[in-house]
């Protein structure tokens, strides 16, 4: 039994005085058998009464199991007896096992984990060994304000466990193992995985739609990745579109904790109407593809970045800068100053250097069947140099005005076999369709997801308790050190029948002291 379950001194002290007052109670009920005037027994009758709400108040307060808990940053409990989970260590075991706290907090802005455990008077050279230990884990530059972790140590210092929090699902724990040294271990939460469905008219925007069903941004985000090839979320949308989402959910003690695949998803629009269903093939990939088994991920991007319009088309025009006519064989984009550059497409990296004539800083990308791209008046270049591979979406630059420009934008051209083509009207080629060998099992599962699309919205499909392992980073929120108090209801109850009919007892002989009074006086 841990010292958070004793009851203090406070308890019986309340216990105490519950007795004392209950013991006059009794006192004053024996002189109201004895009063013989109508003053005495009114004067005992109130103190009884006042004695009785004092002893119930009493009684309430003596009967609150004080938990322990006080929001303080160390909590004293009894080693000896506290079974501490997870822990292979064998480092106390004996009778003569010491005291130890609790110690808990969080990283500040600026600071470090070892800092504000030596903050907190621990032993110098266990702070080093633990620290040293958990960055074998977890690299411990990318540690955040905010943080939290528990440390359980002694009044010298020495550290028994260390356990950090970086997410809802991943916890970090430092502990003694048989030769006393330390070791460390990550340990994972029990997820519960539900399968939902949602569905919305746009209003505004998708992101909006999403939230207005109860659903978090990052639910949007991999709904766009499913149709970006087809869709411009920045210009396609229109009010009255149609979204429907069947996806996974992964909660913690029912509260959200992240989100798993989405299983099929459809976008209905004036121009565009299409399902998306997810399948996993026999060697392990997972695409998406319509109920033909069409690939929805095609060769290129839509658009290789986030822009808020088009300032300039494919075609002949007036130079901003030149003022002369003359061919602009690519496609504006508008976008802040710095908007990553992703890759179009898979490919190899050909250029990545300064174009004296026109487009400053800029990278070309070579793919394969004789496409090149080209990404010209970046600020500056990501981490890919000429000559390496880049899959798509692996961002090689960030907008700037370098190069014969007029302000913030990316110059996108694409060239077939050298010839330049209009990025806009590029008939995109799709990935690999599903194989004849796959096709039933991709058939069969399709209609499973087309049955559940067709469900009702307001309940969850599936319920199943998994075993997450994700290093999602999210704040996590432990539980409150401040428990309320509890109250023994049977004592209470008990305490509270014996006043109650002691009061109609009272109303009872009162009514008989006062007839017997009336007869002596006639």
């Amino acid at each position: 039994m841990s010292y958070l379950t004793k009851l203090n001194h406070k308890t019986l002290l309340k216990g105490g005085f519950t007795s004392a007052f209950f013991i006059v109670d009794i006192h004053y009920w024996f002189r109201l058998l004895h009063s013989q005037s109508d003053k005495d027994i009114n004067v005992n009758i109130y103190y009884i009464i006042k004695m009785i709400l004092i002893c119930l108040i009493m009684t309430a307060l003596s009967a609150c199991r004080d938990n322990g808990a006080q929001d303080t940053k160390k909590i004293q409990f009894d080693f000896q007896n506290e079974q501490i989970n997870d822990i292979d260590s064998t480092a106390s075991a004996d009778k003569d096992s010491p005291v130890t706290f609790l110690v808990d907090g969080e990283i500040p802005k600026g600071g470090t984990l070892a800092n504000v455990l030596l903050k907190n008077d621990l032993n110098g050279n266990d702070v080093y060994n633990a620290v040293n230990s958990l960055n074998s884990l977890f690299n411990l530059r990318h540690v955040q304000p905010g943080d939290k972790f528990q440390v359980m140590t002694d009044s010298s210092g020495y550290i028994y466990e260390l356990t950090f929090y970086r997410n809802p699902i991943k916890k970090y724990l430092v502990y003694r193992d048989s030769s006393g040294a330390m070791a460390s271990k990550i340990a994972e939460e029990a997820l519960t995985m539900n399968v939902k469905l949602i569905e919305g008219v746009l209003e505004s925007s998708l992101y909006k739609t999403v939230l207005d069903a109860g659903e978090q941004p990052a639910l949007a985000m991999q709904f766009t990745q499913i149709f970006q090839w087809d869709i411009d979320f920045f210009t396609d949308p229109r009010q009255g579109d149609k979204i429907k989402i069947l996806f996974e959910e992964y909660t913690l003690n029912g509260e959200h904790a992240r989100y798993g695949n989405i299983l099929a998803a459809s976008y209905i629009s004036k121009s565009y109407e299409d399902t998306a269903y997810r399948f996993t093939d026999n060697k392990g990939s997972s695409k998406y593809y319509d109920e033909k088994g069409v690939c929805f991920q095609k060769a290129f991007l839509k658009s290789p970045l986030n822009f808020t319009r088009i300032t300039s088309k494919f075609g002949r025009r007036v130079h901003p800068i030149t003022k002369k006519t003359s061919m602009h064989n690519g496609v504006d984009y508008a976008a802040p100053y710095g908007t990553p550059v992703e890759a179009a497409a898979d490919g190899v990296i050909q250029q990545a250097r300064w174009n004296q004539g026109h487009t400053g800083n800029t990278v070309i990308i070579r793919h394969p069947n004789g496409y090149k791209t080209l990404y010209g008046h970046l600020s500056k270049y990501g981490k890919y140099k000429a000559g390496q591979k880049v899959k798509q979406h692996d961002v090689i630059g960030y907008v700037g005005s370098t190069g014969r420009s007029t302000g913030n934008h990316l110059h996108y051209t694409i060239y077939l076999n050298g010839k330049p083509i209009d990025p806009l009207k590029l008939k995109n080629v799709a990935g690999p369709p599903v194989s004849d060998s796959e096709m039933p099992a991709f058939k069969l599962n399709v209609q499973n997801l087309i049955t559940q699309l067709n469900s009702e919205i307001e309940q969850d499909i599936v319920d199943e308790q998994v075993i997450a392992a994700d290093s999602t980073e999210q704040e996590i929120f432990l539980p409150s050190e401040k428990e309320h108090l509890k109250l023994d209801t049977t004592i209470l109850l008990i305490i509270i029948i014996a006043q109650f009919l002691l009061i109609i007892m009272l109303m009872i002989m009162l009514l008989l002291k006062r007839k017997h009074n009336q007869k002596i006086i006639e």
